[in-house]
């Protein structure tokens, strides 16, 4: 005959895979949830000032040779100014005056090369451009007229080392 037993009721096996599901999704986000935070590291502070310093670092070094760098080439450009006005003062044969500025002219290209971090090279051919201009002085002294051409040629050698000089 009949089982008088009734079947068991639809509406709590529905509660039951519900309650499994939301255990089972809980378990899956748990999981992803620690599997993310051990992967940032021990701290992520930590981490991101890390960053911070080292990238500050970069810009202070980059800043201060893109500095260097421009102070050089505006002291080399303003010694080669001041050695074209030489060779108008020569021709005017105003020697005294010329020799005060070619020595201004050395002061200038003394302070250029005792920046800090100036490469090598430079500092040999600065080396070279006033040893050059001390034997000028020397012609000028001597009120030697023909000196010009030799400050044209230094001059021209002066524009030649700030264009070597690293630029924006």
């Amino acid at each position: 005959m009949f089982d008088d037993k009734p079947a068991k009721p639809t509406l709590t096996r529905r509660f039951l895979r519900l309650i499994v599901m939301l255990a089972l999704i809980s378990g899956i986000f748990g999981l992803g949830y620690y599997t993310g935070v051990g992967s940032l590291g021990k701290d992520p502070v930590d981490s991101l000032k890390t960053q911070v310093q080292t990238m500050t670092a970069s810009v202070v070094e980059k800043s201060s040779e893109l500095k260097r760098d421009l102070t050089l080439r505006h002291n080399l450009n303003k010694a080669k100014a001041m050695l074209l006005e030489v060779t108008d003062t020569i021709q005017q044969k105003n020697f005294g005056k010329a020799q005060d500025e070619v020595d201004k002219v050395i002061i200038l290209l003394t302070e250029a090369r005792a920046m800090p971090d100036t490469h090598e090279q430079v500092e040999i051919q600065i080396d070279n451009l006033r040893t050059r201009l001390l034997d000028v002085q020397d012609d000028v002294a001597d009120l030697k007229s023909a000196v010009t051409s030799k400050i044209t040629v230094i001059a021209e050698d002066i524009e030649q080392l700030r264009n070597t000089v690293p630029s924006l």
